[in-house]
């Protein structure tokens, strides 16, 4: 390699030399994805660090150097240096002593060789000094980098065994690394005979990983994997219809819609109520998330293709713009019909760009008029509200409070 920094653009980051200034000479190496990324010709992202340094000892070498330290997982080895604001992980060497699936009891070591056979996959566990070198402790990583092969490192069993988190992290890096990325046949099989591992998972580990799996630009590939390997049913019982996600990312390349990985959910999805909120309540979403599948599944609000722009500004405002946006985007990447897509579509920008007008009457209004506090009120004012919205949003407040004689209020 005539010039390293050229492959490995990391090597010239100013906080990342600040920090290998810090510690002592050969004691601490890039590690992982930013090796990966970059073998690949890929943006690198994040730059992380393995050291033979213990947590303390980092900690104190990057405070004489007046680095400010963060213990962001100080438990299991991890500190995360911060320079110019920018965040780098470093991480003491370690293996395994006793693992459940789900958490690893785990010991230091300065075997940068141990370190690497507790890795996840092989094209993960490389490690680059500061001068470029690569070092490849499995023996296995720059082979699989040029093959572009995801391999677990040693024996792919014990690997997933260890956090079955590994199984769907091997599938979002199979979605994220596109159609040419390959598995191998071990990596496949301790996956299918581990399924039910995922179950032992916590929800807000599975749902993370899922999320950033459906947020790469196209994981068709990688879903359908997951599905005849019987790994979607297990995981997304709810949520395992392909085409309905095949159908969705055609209309975002369309549309120039950015990738959402709730709405592909959505995508996978029957429009049902309880499934709904069966699945939010199981992946653990946060309330906005789980608010919005809910409110997209449960809604009632009668749509169609051809509504008069009238009778949509109504339903924007009674189902609030995002079930809108979600429902009429959803039915254009089911439409066959071209037309009728494009019509969907015009639900869905309309939804996206109007903002709703406010109900000019309040509750004071009503008092001032006549109307008892209580249930009588609520009442008044719903049926005010409603006339309002068919009237297409043009009824003045003087002319609303005279209706309230009509109404008999």
């Amino acid at each position: 390699m005539s010039d390293p920094s050229q492959t490995f653009p990391f090597l010239t980051d100013a906080g990342a030399n600040a920090i290998l200034a810090a510690l002592p000479e050969g004691s601490t190496r890039f590690v992982g994805g930013c090796i990966r990324n970059a073998l690949w010709g890929l943006p690198v992202a994040d730059i992380d660090m393995a050291t033979q340094l213990s947590p303390q000892e980092v900690q104190t070498a990057l405070k004489a150097a007046k680095i400010k330290t963060v213990p962001t997982g100080v438990s299991h080895g991890t500190l995360t240096a911060v320079v110019s604001r920018k965040p780098y992980e470093i991480t003491t060497l370690r293996r395994d002593v006793e693992t459940d699936g789900r958490r690893a009891v785990i010991a230091y070591t300065q075997d940068w060789a141990e370190d690497a056979q507790r890795r996840d996959f092989t094209v993960n566990a490389l490690y680059a000094d500061a001068a470029g070198e690569i070092y490849d402790p499995t023996g296995e990583g720059l082979k699989d980098i040029k093959a572009r092969r995801f391999r677990f490192v040693g024996d792919a069993d014990a690997r997933v065994r260890e956090d079955y988190l590994r199984i769907l992290r091997l599938f979002r890096f199979v979605a994220w690394y596109g159609d040419d990325a390959k598995i191998t046949k071990e990596a496949l099989s301790a996956c299918r005979e581990n399924r039910r591992g995922l179950k032992s998972l916590s929800a807000e580990r599975v749902w993370s990983e899922t999320k950033k799996l459906l947020s790469a630009p196209d994981p068709v590939r990688s879903i359908r994997i997951m599905l005849q390997q019987e790994l979607l049913d297990t995981l997304l019982p709810e949520a395992s219809n392909v085409d309905g996600l095949v159908a969705l990312i055609a209309l975002e390349a369309r549309e120039g819609i950015k990738p959402d990985p709730l709405l592909r959910l959505m995508a996978m999805m029957g429009r049902d109520a309880l499934s709904a909120a069966l699945l939010a309540k199981r992946l653990k979403l946060s309330n906005k998330e789980a608010a919005r599948i809910k409110d997209w599944a449960s809604n009632a609000e009668n749509l169609s293709h051809d509504m008069p722009e009238r009778a949509q500004r109504q339903a924007i405002y009674r189902a609030g713009q995002q079930v809108i946006i979600d429902r009429a985007r959803l039915r254009a990447a089911g439409a066959e019909d071209a037309i009728k897509s494009t019509q969907w579509m015009g639900l869905a920008d309309l939804a996206m760009g109007w903002t709703p007008p406010t109900f000019p009457v309040r509750g004071a209004d009503l008092l001032s008029a006549g109307v008892p506090k209580g249930p009588k009120l609520g009442k008044a004012l719903t049926a005010l509200e409603a006339l309002w919205v068919r009237s297409g949003f043009s009824t003045a407040k003087p002319q609303l409070l005279a209706a309230l004689k009509l109404l008999g209020y």
